[in-house]
């Protein structure tokens, strides 16, 4: 019998429209389809609620009715497993699972500062010996400059999802200018700029919910199209910054592979993990630690790299997985998907 899985924040540039994609793809994989998906989201006009089994409004995760609401769909819905689809929603719920009356399909929510704040994850970073990009508060911007060469990227602290408000500097008069126009109550940081526009990956990392690796997969990075957010030459080279919209190429890349598997397990991840890298040389510099599902999480699922299907079949069937075999030598590219709804038939709430 199909088991009842509820994936939130389903809109369409979202986390949560990659899973429900993976799980649909999984379903299409099985002579006998293991979900039916129940998809969520605070707002009508989102993509995944027109291609799931079935759809329902939440209120926003910050909304006191939030987990009043989550229950009262769970029993509704005679929910199985719950996997969230925004940062907000995984730090919830993450907080929220020692309570919770069935399975929550995230990470550990003593991981959660290290995608919340930048300052947290350099911290960790240096305390397990690794190399890291030394991190500024924006306040400090000409410590920095007496330390590192141009360019700089100056950044939020928090919520830098997408790569919002994430800006290249390449003198002391564009720093003076951005500074100036920061809002006064945000938190910002400046960090060297490491690397090149070629030099860029995403890697996940899957641990099961005994925190045992079942494997890892890299992507690197082609900073074009939907994945390219800015990109400015400074004496002769490229310098870029990424959206959330990744695309690139899948490769076997065991160095990379054994340095981020080394570093979840330091970390105990337990479920998703997607972590951002640049290469320098023979060093590997972490700049982003998301313990969450990843916006590449549907490509990897067309690889056969099906993150929310493993770790359902996981913890709700006890099923227990090697490496597994997955295609690389790939690339992916992305566009933008739609669906046509009749006024008629949007979700109410």
């Amino acid at each position: 019998m199909k088991k009842n899985v509820l994936v939130t924040a389903v809109g369409g540039r979202s986390v949560g429209s990659g899973i429900l994609h993976a799980l649909i793809r999984a379903n299409n994989a099985e002579a006998r389809p293991r979900w039916n998906v129940i998809a969520t989201d605070a707002d009508p006009f989102s993509w995944g609620l027109y291609i799931a089994d079935c759809a329902h409004l939440l209120p926003l995760a910050s909304s006191p009715d939030y987990l009043s609401s989550l229950l009262k769909l769970i029993e509704a819905e005679n929910i199985d497993a719950i996997i969230p689809g925004s940062e907000a929603e995984v730090m919830r719920l993450s907080a929220a699972s020692i309570d919770f009356p069935i399975p929550i399909i995230c990470n550990r929510s003593e991981l959660m500062p290290l995608m919340n704040d930048k300052f947290k994850m350099t911290r960790k970073i240096q305390e397990l010996n690794l190399p890291y990009i030394e991190t500024f508060p924006i306040n400090e911007w000409e410590t920095a400059l007496q330390l590192y060469d141009f360019p700089f990227i100056i950044k939020p602290t928090t919520g830098t999802g997408g790569s919002k408000d994430v800006h290249i500097v390449f003198s002391r008069t564009e720093i003076k200018g951005l500074v100036s126009s920061l809002p006064p109550s945000g938190k910002f940081c400046i960090q060297h700029y490491i690397g090149s526009d070629e030099d860029e990956y995403t890697v996940g990392v899957l641990s099961d919910h005994n925190g045992q690796i079942i494997d890892s997969i890299v992507m690197h990075r082609k900073l074009h199209g939907l994945s390219l957010l800015t990109s400015r030459q400074y004496q002769g080279r490229n310098y870029s910054v990424s959206t959330g919209y990744s695309q690139g190429f899948f490769r076997r890349m065991p160095e990379i592979q054994k340095f981020c598997e080394e570093l979840a397990v330091s970390i105990g991840s337990v479920g998703p993990l997607n972590i951002q890298l640049r290469t320098e040389g023979s060093k590997i510099y972490v700049f982003e630690i998301h313990p969450r599902f990843s916006g590449t999480s549907p490509i990897r699922a067309e690889l056969g790299f099906n993150e929310a299907d493993i770790l359902l079949r996981n913890r709700l069937f006890g099923e227990s997985f090697g490496r597994l075999a997955y295609r690389t030598d790939c690339a992916a590219i992305r566009a933008f998907e739609h669906v046509i709804v009749p006024i008629s038939d949007m979700v109410q709430r």
